[in-house]
């Protein structure tokens, strides 16, 4: 019994990453602003057309731009 149910939740799962459409990144969203919580961490802000918008948009040390994930991603699919 516990084989079918882990069975038909992996048969799920395959399912559900097939039907799930992929997420489009616009142009003004190519670089991600790191910004340093309070409570510690980093989220980042993707909405930055150019590597130099970002680095201007920074204003505190430990802020660090990169390129959006989700492109590298999109790249692979």
């Amino acid at each position: 019994m516990k084989r079918i149910i882990v069975a038909a939740a992996v048969l799920a799962g395959l399912l559900y990453s097939q039907t799930v459409p992929a997420q489009t990144v616009g142009r003004n969203e190519r670089f991600c602003l790191n910004v340093t919580e309070p409570r510690g961490g980093a989220s980042p802000r993707c909405r930055y057309a150019t590597y130099q918008q970002c680095m201007d948009s920074r204003t505190a040390n430990g802020e660090w731009c990169m390129e959006n994930p989700a492109i590298g991603f999109q790249q692979r699919v």
